[in-house]
């Protein structure tokens, strides 16, 4: 009979062991899998952040959003903003109204101009993983002021405001600027 309690004792024993090493052993996976995730979302970060203070990169936008809401899929436009150490280059289409009769407006209807960089700031937020940008450029009618908010792994989205213009948003993703070869 001391036996059999005894058996008894040994397997409560063990399936409690059994248990609790099981708890263990998932509370370390899932433990784990969080810093991986962190690491990833780090490393991204990291990443985006060198490509940004290099000061050459591209953002192209998916999607445009007037001030009314109207949002527009930009995947089939041709859209850029390009940034080299000294000159920002842009070519955005643009939807919207101009307040002075359309004098304002490119043959082309976009925001299209080409220059130095004009108030170029960068701030980064290292703790939320995000780097706000702002920048001015002009063409021959208008100024645009640019405010640039870019998340870890490149997506950034873009509100242009302008002095003859209603405003506009758009949302996209920068890269490393690939070089023409000839």
């Amino acid at each position: 009979m001391v036996r059999i309690k005894f058996k008894i004792y040994a397997m409560k024993k063990f399936h409690l062991l059994l248990i609790f090493g099981l708890f263990i052993s998932l509370s370390i996976s899932a433990q784990s899998k969080k810093e991986l995730k962190e690491a990833e979302a780090e490393k991204q970060y990291q990443k985006t952040k060198t490509l940004v203070e290099s000061g050459e990169f591209t953002f192209i936008a998916d999607w445009a959003t007037t001030n009314r809401g109207r949002r527009i899929n930009l995947t089939t436009n041709a859209n850029f903003i390009k940034f080299s150490k000294d000159s920002i280059d842009t070519y955005l289409p643009y939807f919207g109204s101009s307040s002075s009769g359309g004098a304002a407006m490119t043959s082309d209807g976009g925001i299209v101009c080409s220059g130095p960089k004009t108030k170029y700031n960068v701030n980064l937020n290292d703790k939320k993983k995000k780097i706000q940008l702002a920048f001015i450029t002009t063409d021959n009618n208008d100024t645009f002021d640019f405010s640039m908010t870019i998340f870890k792994g490149g997506n950034s989205n873009i509100n242009v405001n302008s002095n003859y213009r209603t405003s506009i948003k758009y949302d996209g993703k920068i890269s490393v600027t690939k070089t023409d070869k000839k």
